[in-house]
């Protein structure tokens, strides 16, 4: 009786236990669901944001080249010349001045990957690829939007476009010759140059596709072997230039096996021309690959941009899931009341800012351009969140005068020290950076206005400490400022820079904040 009653009370217990435990089970299913799924949509939007502000500075810089270099008179010229000629030799003639003229330009764009400068007459007709010179006379009418626009509305045409060639970031501009349209002109980057710069600051693996339709109606038949077909769908190709030949991070064999992977669910979901996320697991680690649509200047989806990340926020996620689980059934087994314990998850890990690229040429730290692109990640972050986030502003005092003493080459050797000095003081999280000249910047995320003051004066001491291998003793002076919750990236640098130009005019060599 005895043994039939504790099998009795086992069965019971057991019975009692799961019954309660369904409950928790479903809800916590459910949670961890939400959480993934709120995860997923997150990180989407920072990877478009990561991409959008790559591609607005390229577009600056191509606004930049066009406006200094380009649109003058002596290059709008030669368009409105060809465009009367109407005899062969003549015509190559003009094509061989412009060509020789600005050769030296379009090689130095190709190494900061912009591979694409293309002149265009009127009536959309390619007058010189500088990509390839031997190709011209085409007419590009209904085959580049871009270029149909300009001509259309006289005004300039941002946006991604396949052309005959190569795809391409397009930057299209209007020639005007005595306010009258001659032709055009575009500038255009590869995903090699959004890549390069994206890999500098967010290491992963990275690709971009395009839509196999696209590239069968509009290149030319013999450049139709610069692409590839996807592995992960036989509608979208790989322009060959810009597939990533990976890391240590990432292998092609652990590439391979993340494709084959998730190839089927692809498929599928490329086909809707939306943003969308897949995790998959290898050799027991998550990987992370997100999906962005890319629509051209004609606002049709045309291709995707791909990021490949190992991620740990899924592992924590689900072992926070199991562990839920195992409390609720000890919670359900001893005291045969359901409780559930609610878990939050925690703040997502910090994006790791590695300073891999744009890098001052001086002193190897971050530059100018660095810095903004930066800081108005690290501000919307903070902004968001509720996160603390301060900027020191610092330079050498009297820095003129040892330039005029010891020469400039000293001065820069004592730039590249101080960077040294300063960087190997603060933390790998935070962002140095040459504002320009003997002016240097520090962006520190999550750090208040106090532990950033505290910061200043110990850089302060550090500095007017240190003996200099040219010259004996230096000092610097520090404007200190916290960000506010209205504040954009320009509010506070202006702040940061009132504060040292404060501390300056107090006598140099010391710490003025303003919050």
């Amino acid at each position: 009786m005895k043994i039939a009653t504790f099998f009795y009370n086992i069965l019971a217990l057991i019975l009692l236990t799961i019954l309660l435990f369904l409950p928790a089970y479903f809800f916590q299913l459910e949670q961890k669901n939400e959480k993934e799924k709120l995860y997923f949509q997150e990180k989407i939007t920072q990877e478009r944001l990561k991409f959008e502000a790559v591609k607005t500075s390229y577009t600056l810089v191509s606004q930049n080249i066009f406006d200094n270099i380009i649109n003058k008179p002596e290059i709008v010229d030669i368009i409105q010349k060809a465009n009367l000629i109407d005899n062969h030799d003549e015509t190559q003639h003009l094509r061989e001045t412009l060509y020789n003229k600005l050769l030296p330009l379009y090689q130095n764009l190709k190494l900061q990957n912009i591979r694409q400068l293309h002149f265009q007459l009127q009536g959309n007709s390619s007058f010189l690829r500088f990509h390839r010179p031997k190709y011209f006379g085409d007419s590009l009418v209904g085959i580049r939007y871009s270029i149909d626009k300009v001509n259309l509305k006289k005004k300039s045409v941002h946006g991604f476009e396949e052309g005959r060639i190569f795809n391409g970031f397009r930057n299209v501009f209007p020639l005007m010759y005595h306010k009258k349209l001659v032709g055009s002109v575009e500038i255009s980057y590869s995903f090699n140059a959004i890549k390069h710069q994206l890999k500098g600051i967010y290491p992963a693996y990275y690709c971009f596709l395009i839509k196999k339709e696209i590239i069968d109606a509009k290149v030319f038949q013999k450049e139709q072997n610069n692409y590839l077909l996807s592995p992960l769908s036989q509608d979208y190709m790989q322009d060959k230039e810009t597939i990533d030949k990976g890391s240590v991070e990432f292998q092609p064999k652990l590439i391979n096996t993340i494709n084959e992977n998730i190839r089927s669910t692809v498929s599928k979901k490329l086909n809707r021309g939306q943003d969308f996320l897949i995790d998959t697991l290898v050799n027991k680690h998550h990987y992370l690959i997100s999906f962005i649509a890319i629509s051209n200047v004609e606002n049709k989806q045309v291709a995707y941009y791909i990021v490949y990340q190992e991620d740990h926020v899924l592992d924590f996620i689900q072992s926070r899931y199991i562990l839920n689980l195992v409390l609720s059934i000890f919670v359900a087994l001893f005291f045969s009341v359901l409780l559930i314990l609610y878990f939050r998850l925690q703040q997502r890990s910090e994006k790791t800012l590695k300073i891999l690229a744009t890098t001052d040429p001086l002193t190897k730290i971050a530059n100018r351009h660095k810095l903004n692109m930066v800081m108005e990640i690290l501000i919307h972050r903070a902004q968001r969140y509720d996160l603390p986030l301060s900027v020191i502003f610092f330079d050498i005092d009297k820095f003129k005068e040892v330039n005029d003493k010891l020469g400039h080459e000293t001065g820069d050797e004592i730039l590249v020290e101080l960077s040294t000095l300063v960087a190997t003081t603060v933390r790998s999280a935070d962002l140095l950076a040459r504002w320009g000249g003997e002016e240097f910047i520090i962006v520190l995320p999550e750090t208040n206005h106090a532990q950033a003051k505290a910061l200043a004066e110990k850089l302060r001491l550090i500095i007017e400490k240190h003996h200099f291998v040219i010259t004996a003793k230096l000092t610097c002076s520090f404007g200190v400022t916290q960000l506010h919750k209205d504040d954009n990236e320009a509010s506070l640098l202006k702040r940061v820079d009132t504060a040292l130009y404060s501390a300056k005019d107090s006598g140099r060599n010391r710490v003025i904040d303003l919050n």
